[in-house]
């Protein structure tokens, strides 16, 4: 389990994540959405023990068992793959497992590849949490890895979108505050169009059409999309 509790953090003396209190359990499957500047990437920092948060505490119950995988993950450019894991672990049977070529220089390496020599730097010590900085350039290979990672799942990204197939709650970024906490269904809504009113209600309720059916009044359901619903309701508080 990861805990954060009442957690900020200051940079030039501009807050930039306030007093989040989260609670990530075993086998929890999570995408922190944001947009630019909202505070994903600190967030995920603190949650991996790799940032200290200005005020507040994170608890972690054993670092080593935390694969990060960071936004830009960054490593000696004249190395090879064989060279990187050699030095931190001589643990070459997981570059397999990730689809890396060992002779192949970091420098050559593409954002998705440098992604999957993080995980397989982590995978020796047998992590129990996985949290990934951005699914942006990644490959069908890497996110196969990540579905089938034995263990908790944090992800953060701009958009759910990308990453609705991988989560199953999703935690809401804006100016470093988390807005929102829940299922990805509580995200499910539709927009109830009549006499020039437009109305957002959620999937599963039927309230309104109900109210207007009684009223004869005609309207029309329009569909709308997990990242409509962020954008609209979330993404400005």
């Amino acid at each position: 389990m990861i805990r954060a509790v009442n957690v900020s953090k200051v940079f030039h003396g501009s807050f930039v994540v306030v007093d989040v209190n989260l609670d990530i359990y075993d086998n929890e499957r999570i995408g922190i959405i944001g947009v630019h500047n909202s505070g994903k990437t600190v967030l995920l920092q603190m949650l991996a023990g790799d940032m200290k948060p200005t005020k507040g505490k994170v608890y972690l119950e054993d670092k080593r068992k935390i694969a990060y995988i960071p936004q830009v993950p960054k490593f000696i450019p004249t190395l090879s793959v064989k060279d990187v894991i050699g030095y931190v672990n001589k643990e070459y049977r997981y570059l397999d497992l990730v689809g890396l070529d060992g002779s192949k220089k970091v420098k050559n390496l593409s954002l998705d590849e440098k992604k999957r020599l993080s995980l397989a730097l982590s995978l020796p010590f047998s992590p129990n949490h996985l949290i990934v900085d951005d699914l942006s350039q990644i490959s069908f290979l890497t996110r196969d890895l990540i579905r089938r990672f034995k263990g908790c799942v944090v992800i953060a990204h701009h958009n759910l979108k990308d990453i609705w197939d991988l989560i199953d709650r999703v935690v809401i970024l804006s100016k470093g505050r988390v807005v929102f906490d829940g299922p990805k269904d509580k995200l499910l809504y539709k927009v109830i169009r009549f006499e020039n009113n437009e109305v957002w209600e959620s999937k599963d309720d039927n309230s309104i059409e109900s109210e207007l059916d009684k009223r004869g009044t005609k309207y029309e359901i329009v569909e709308v999309t997990p990242d409509e619903t962020f954008l609209h309701f979330y993404a400005g508080i």
